[in-house]
């Protein structure tokens, strides 16, 4: 079972921290820097189209899933996906191709067996992403790096604004380690807007 727990610098970054076997959940300041609209933006004829993702293809892992649209739980954490099959991204940030990096976390593993994130691990760099949104539009990613960092490292570049269209998946890795209830360790794998 999944269970995020990479820590961000506060104030102008959120804190990923691990709450239960069942979830992994992203903790947020008070005052968030994100400034999300839910994947609205208006198009060049002044239309609002409406950016949020419904669904994640990487054609190279064989993984093509709903994506949900989450914010906080009550405890101020990102919430993960309802169903373990599905990813998560988080609402409060950029829509994917906005500037920005927008977060999709997910499980990788559930009780019964595998999870949307179990093979992301086997995504390599120049890999594609492809991002559906609601509009049924959709934006493409090229994979430029993956991390694996520990449950407790700091990662503040996360949250940090940009210019640059960004997008990270992020899912657990290492071992489980009973006594803290969460993996030893997160994947990250981070992708910049592909051109046409």
């Amino acid at each position: 079972m999944v269970s995020l727990s990479v820590v961000i610098a506060a104030s102008a970054f959120q804190t990923i921290t691990a709450l239960a076997p069942a979830g992994s959940d992203i903790a947020a300041p008070p005052a968030a820097t994100a400034t999300s609209n839910a994947g609205s933006a208006l198009s060049a004829g002044g239309a609002i189209v409406n950016l949020r993702p419904v669904r994640l293809v990487i054609t190279s892992i064989h993984l093509d899933a709903t994506v949900e649209s989450r914010g906080l739980d009550t405890q101020r954490n990102l919430a993960t996906a309802q169903d373990f099959e599905h990813a998560a991204w988080y609402n409060r940030g950029p829509a994917p191709g906005q500037p920005g990096n927008a977060l999709i976390n997910g499980h990788v593993n559930w009780w019964t067996g595998d999870a949307v994130f179990t093979r992301l691990k086997f995504v390599r760099i120049g890999d594609r992403i492809q991002i559906v949104r609601a509009d049924g539009t959709t934006v493409q990613f090229r994979v430029t790096g993956r991390q694996t960092v520990g449950a407790d490292a700091r990662v503040a570049a996360l949250f940090a604004p940009s210019v640059t269209a960004t997008l990270t998946l992020i899912t657990c890795a290492g071992v489980w380690n009973p006594l803290t209830m969460s993996d030893t360790q997160r994947l990250l794998v981070s992708a910049t807007i592909a051109q046409a």
